[in-house]
């Protein structure tokens, strides 16, 4: 009986020594793929993580343009990606097929009930805004600075006068901005608004920039 059992254990050790790597490998080849699959995991997320520089330009952007406080904006998606040329970084709608890549990210910011879309490069040089993207609420620092102006040229109380069309627009040129009637054509632009304010039975127009720093009324309006 003793040998009969000996010679049973001699037929399995064999087999029990064969089967034994087998397993080990199984158990380090499911680990390396768990690992792999956390190191793609954290990659992605690496990648889509915004510089604090960067998001900090696109939000003070929004701000500048919204004229909201960049608290009350808020970056709600981030996305790496690699825009196949300049034409599509700049959002053209109809672009060549040039391949000369730009990696950035696409940046969607929420601006009270609309959601911006921006494009910005890796190095934070470019931050492109879609054009699509209207806003044709006039900031509330730059109606003030309008009506403040309309009310000391023409003598009449702020509650007495009335902004009733806001468009945000850019000028050309400061000649353009200005009013000028013939104008250079160079191109130096100025993002602002045309706003337009009823002064008794007058339509005032102003143009303003983003900041509220430049304000110029049309010289044509004759003044109450």
């Amino acid at each position: 009986m003793i040998m009969n059992f000996i010679c049973r254990l001699s037929l399995l050790l064999p087999i029990t020594f064969y089967l034994l790597p087998i397993a080990f490998n199984l158990g380090v080849t499911e680990n390396a793929i768990f690992a792999n699959a956390q190191s793609l995991e954290g990659l992605q997320l690496s990648q889509n993580t915004l510089p604090k520089s960067i998001s900090q330009a696109v939000l003070r952007d929004a701000s500048k343009r919204s004229g909201i406080k960049v608290s009350d904006l808020q970056i709600t998606q981030v996305t790496s990606t690699i825009f196949s040329n300049p034409c599509i970084f700049k959002f053209g709608e109809v672009c060549t097929r040039e391949y000369n890549p730009i990696p950035g990210w696409i940046v969607i910011v929420q601006v009270q009930k609309q959601y911006w879309i921006y494009h910005v490069n890796k190095s934070n040089s470019q931050i492109i805004l879609d054009p699509k993207i209207t806003n044709n609420q006039l900031p509330k620092k730059n109606a003030n600075a309008v009506l403040n102006d309309a009310s000391k040229r023409s003598g009449l109380a702020v509650n007495y006068l009335k902004i009733t069309q806001s468009t945000q627009k850019t000028f050309s040129n400061s000649c353009v901005f200005n009013f000028g009637e013939v104008c250079t054509q160079n191109f130096d632009p100025i993002p602002g608004w045309e706003v337009i304010v009823k002064v008794k039975s007058q339509f005032w127009t102003y143009h303003v920039d983003n900041t509220g720093t430049r304000m110029v009324l049309d010289p044509q309006i004759t003044k109450i």
